[in-house]
C-alpha cells in the first residue's frame, strides 16, 4: 500500500506535454511562408578567435530576425493566453481525470488501480501510436467533414484518458516501489532519470503547459512521434520496438523525473499547510515561466550562433528550466483546486475539471494540448527551432486572416485575356500556376514532418 496521501483522492499529479504538444507542420510553414524573415538559415561561425570583415557583420545582422511593435505584441499575447487559459484548462482537466482513477477504477486496492491505469496507458498509447497512419489515410475533413470532426474529438477524448491513466500508473507504481517520505530516496531516484534522460537526449520531453499550446490542425491531429522515426510498418519488428521503447521507457522516465521534483517541492514547501504549499508552488512556477519567456529571444540568438555539444549542453539548461517552471505550475494550480473548488463535494469537483476544461479548449480548437505524444530529441532541429516555444495561438490566427485576405485579392483580379500573351509567356504562366500548386501543397499538405517543442 502507499503510505501518503499520494494514493488519496487528493493526491495532485501533472502531465508533461506536449511535449509535448507542437506547432502542426502546415502552421510552421506558414509562419516560415508569410514571414521568412523570422526564421533565418543557420549562420555558421568560425572561431571564437578569428575576427569578422564589416561585410561579414553586416551579412550576421541581416540574418538576424528583427521584429516589430505589432510582432511583439502578438508574443505577449500568446504567452498570456497559454499562462493564463489554456494551461489552467490542461491541469484542471488531467486534475479532474486524475482523480475519477481513484473513484472508478478499482478503489478498494490502490497497488491494482495502480497496475490497471499503467495498462490502459501503455496499451492505449502502443494503440495510437500504431494505427496513427490508418486515421490519417481514412479520416480527413476534405473527405467527411462531419465524421471528421466527430471521430477527431474522440479520439482526443480517449486518448486523453489514455495519457492521465499512463502517468497515474507509472507515479502511483513508482511511490508504491520506492519511498515518498524520504527525501534523500526520492532525489536519487529523479536524478538516476534525469541523467538517463540526458544519456538519450530526450531531456525535451520534460516540458509541459504553459509551455506549449497544440492546436488542433488537420495535418498533423493523429501524428505521433516516436524516439528513432522508423517509417511505419516497412520495418514492422524495428516499428513495433521504437514504439515500445518510446511509450514505456522514455515515457516512464519523464513520469519519474515529474515525480521526484513533484514530491520533493511536498516534503520541503509548507508541507503541513497544503494552501500555502499550493500558493508557493504557483508563486515559483509563474515565476520562472515569466524567466523563461524573457530570455528566450537569448536562447534563440545563441542556438542559432553554435551547434554540436555546446548547443546541446545550452539547451538542455534551458529545457531543465522550462521543466521546474511547468514542474510548479501545475502543482500550484493543481493543489488551489483541491483546496477551493468544492472541497466538501470532491466527485462534483472532479467531474467539473474533467468536462469544462475540456469543452473549452475544444472550443478554442486546441483541445490536443491535453495529449502527451511522441518523443523529441534534445537540441534537434535547425537554429533556433531547438528552443521554440510551440505557444502560436495568436499569430497563427493573424497570419492565416492575412493569407485568406491576400488570396482572395489575388482570385478577385482576373487575368489577362490569352490572346494579349506572346507564345513565349505561355510556358511561364504554366510553370507559376505549377509553384502556385506547390506551394498550396506545402501549406496544407506538408510531406516532411517539423518538430518545434
Amino acid at each position: 500500500m502507499l503510505p501518503t496521501d499520494k494514493g488519496s483522492l487528493t493526491a495532485g499529479r501533472p502531465q508533461k506535454s506536449h511535449c509535448h504538444g507542437s506547432v502542426s507542420v502546415s502552421d510552421q510553414q506558414l509562419l516560415q511562408h508569410l514571414h521568412p524573415h523570422t526564421h533565418p538559415r543557420p549562420v555558421h561561425l568560425p572561431p571564437a578567435h578569428a575576427t569578422h570583415s564589416p561585410a561579414c557583420e553586416k551579412r550576421l545582422e541581416a540574418e538576424t530576425p528583427r521584429r516589430d511593435l505589432h510582432e511583439l505584441l502578438l508574443e505577449l499575447l500568446d504567452m498570456m493566453l497559454s499562462c493564463l487559459v489554456v494551461a489552467p484548462c490542461v491541469i484542471a482537466y488531467w486534475r479532474g481525470t486524475w482523480e475519477l482513477m481513484f473513484v472508478y477504477l478499482f478503489p478498494g486496492s490502490l497497488p491494482l488501480s495502480a497496475m490497471a491505469s499503467f495498462l490502459i496507458g501503455g496499451l492505449g498509447h502502443f494503440f495510437f501510436t500504431v494505427t496513427q497512419n490508418f486515421f490519417k489515410e481514412h479520416i480527413h475533413p476534405d473527405r467527411r467533414r462531419l465524421t471528421y470532426y466527430a471521430v477527431s474529438r474522440l479520439y482526443t477524448a480517449v486518448f486523453g484518458i489514455v495519457c492521465v491513466n499512463m502517468w497515474r500508473g507509472a507515479w502511483l507504481l513508482c511511490d508504491w516501489l520506492t519511498s515518498v517520505d524520504s527525501l534523500i530516496i526520492v532525489s536519487v531516484v529523479t536524478a538516476i532519470a534525469l541523467i538517463f534522460l540526458v544519456a538519450t537526449r530526450t531531456l525535451r520531453n520534460l516540458g509541459a503547459a504553459p509551455y506549449t499550446v497544440t492546436m488542433d490542425h488537420k495535418s498533423d491531429y493523429f501524428e505521433v512521434d516516436t524516439m528513432f522515426k522508423i517509417p511505419g510498418f516497412h520495418q514492422p519488428g524495428l516499428y513495433i520496438l521504437d514504439t515500445l521503447f518510446s511509450v514505456f521507457v522514455i515515457g516512464s522516465l519523464v513520469v519519474i523525473a515529474w515525480r521526484g521534483v513533484w514530491g520533493i517541492f511536498d516534503l520541503l514547501l509548507f508541507p503541513a499547510d497544503k494552501a500555502k504549499s499550493a500558493w508557493g508552488s504557483l508563486l515559483i512556477g509563474y515565476l520562472t515561466v515569466f524567466v523563461t519567456f524573457l530570455i528566450h529571444p537569448l536562447m534563440r540568438y545563441v542556438c542559432r550562433r553554435i551547434s554540436g555539444i555546446l548547443k546541446l549542453i545550452i539547451c538542455d539548461i534551458y529545457y531543465l528550466m522550462t521543466f521546474f517552471g511547468a514542474v510548479n505550475a501545475w502543482r500550484g494550480i493543481w493543489n488551489l483546486l483541491d483546496v477551493y473548488l468544492y472541497p466538501d463535494n470532491k466527485l462534483l469537483s472532479f467531474w467539473l475539471t474533467h468536462i469544462v476544461p475540456f469543452l473549452l479548449l475544444a472550443a478554442l480548437k486546441c483541445s490536443n494540448s491535453i495529449l502527451v505524444r511522441g518523443v523529441f530529441i534534445d537540441a534537434e532541429g535547425v537554429g533556433a527551432d531547438s528552443v521554440d516555444i510551440p505557444i502560436n495561438y495568436v499569430r497563427l490566427h493573424f497570419l492565416r486572416e492575412r493569407r485568406k485576405k491576400a488570396g482572395h485579392q489575388a482570385t478577385s483580379q482576373p487575368p489577362p485575356p490569352h490572346y494579349y500573351l506572346k507564345p513565349e509567356h505561355v510556358s511561364i504562366g504554366r510553370n507559376a500556376e505549377k509553384d502556385k500548386e506547390a506551394q498550396s501543397s506545402l501549406i496544407e499538405k506538408p510531406h516532411a514532418a517539423v518538430q518545434i517543442v
